[in-house]
């Protein structure tokens, strides 16, 4: 018979990593129950250094380094496995630099632009962004340094990417 998986799953993480690294450790404890992965579902700000708060599309009240840094640094590691998509508030030439996905920190994957992995036996998809009509049937359009609407407009979720989520055959087991 197959283990049972832990899975918890994080909206908006806004680079509070500690905190919910912190509450994760907490509820292992007062339930005996571990954690076997964290799934973060956008706005996760990897935000490694000041150079990335000038690559983020938000309201400067938001620009805050966090806590990412120091998981990217390796002065801490993620005590559970973590994986996460983007959302519209992230240093998007940091997101850009991982189109594909890929490892930014020990034990923390980013799914890139859209993605599967598995994980413990499960498919896990995943599609970056948040949707605008407006940018949806375009390309990839945007190109260093980012600056106005290209900031922003680099975070919108395109048809593209729906499209190749869509040839996948075997089934997801979470999305």
């Amino acid at each position: 018979m197959p283990r049972t998986l832990n899975i918890a799953i994080e909206g908006c993480c806004h680079g509070m990593l500690d905190n919910i690294y912190s509450q994760l450790l907490t509820r292992q404890k007062q339930t005996n129950k571990k954690i076997d992965l964290l799934i973060i579902c956008g706005d996760f700000q990897a935000i490694r250094n000041v150079t990335d708060l000038g690559c983020m599309s938000c309201p400067d009240k938001y620009k805050q380094i966090g806590g990412f840094y120091r998981y990217y640094t390796g002065e801490r590691v993620a005590p559970v496995p973590t994986i996460f998509v983007g959302g519209n508030h992230e240093a998007g030439n940091h997101s850009r630099e991982l189109y594909y996905g890929g490892w930014v920190a020990p034990n923390i994957y980013f799914m890139g632009n859209s993605g599967v992995l598995k994980f413990g036996g499960l498919r896990i998809g995943g599609i970056s962004g948040i949707f605008k009509d407006f940018d949806y049937a375009k390309g990839y359009y945007e190109r260093p340094p980012f600056r106005g609407h290209s900031r922003s407009s680099m975070h919108h979720a395109r048809s593209y990417e729906a499209f190749k989520m869509l040839q996948i055959r075997q089934p997801l087991d979470i999305v």
